[in-house]
């Protein structure tokens, strides 16, 4: 939305500046009236013609706008790249966390929790079999359940950032 309202900003700068070129030439007009005769008077037409020349106080000054306004759309068309540059960084920077993102999240799933679960499960029948300490098996127990949260807020941070990464990608 930003990028289309500098659009039409820089062709509304255009069309001011075409307005100003126009306002730089001879303007004539033509102007036909015509009247009916009421109680017996005849039909009244009139035809006038009308000649409008710039003068060089208005010429300078209307040279002077052309001018001015075409370095306001020259700034804008450099606000625009620059907008484009910001945009385009960021959704290279916001697609490569992305994928960072997604990586570590392949980690959890296929290395880290089923080590975890699996050392979970390892003091859990150590303790059912009277060789380890219930203090070992809920520290087992912590360290699996800490991780999966972790993995969900990973998670939920991924799909926040593929949304603002979508919504973005959408504003360009």
């Amino acid at each position: 939305s930003d990028l289309k309202a500098l659009d039409k900003e820089i062709n509304l700068t255009w069309l001011k500046q075409e307005t100003e070129r126009k306002s730089l030439k001879p303007q004539f007009g033509v102007r036909y009236e015509h009247m009916f005769g009421f109680g017996g008077l005849p039909m009244q037409y009139s035809l006038m013609g009308m000649l409008k020349v710039p003068i060089s106080g208005s010429t300078r000054m209307n040279k002077a706008n052309i001018e001015s306004l075409k370095w306001k759309a020259t700034a804008l068309q450099s606000q625009k790249q620059m907008l484009v540059n910001e945009y385009s960084g960021m959704a290279y920077t916001m697609t490569n966390e992305f994928e960072l993102k997604k990586t570590q999240l392949r980690l959890y799933d296929e290395n880290i929790i089923p080590a975890l679960r699996n050392n979970y499960r390892t003091m859990q029948l150590g303790y059912e079999q009277n060789t380890e300490e219930l203090f070992m098996l809920f520290d087992a127990w912590e360290r699996l359940y800490t991780t999966q949260l972790e993995y969900a807020e990973l998670l939920s941070q991924a799909l926040q950032l593929q949304i603002t990464l979508e919504r973005l990608i959408e504003k360009k």
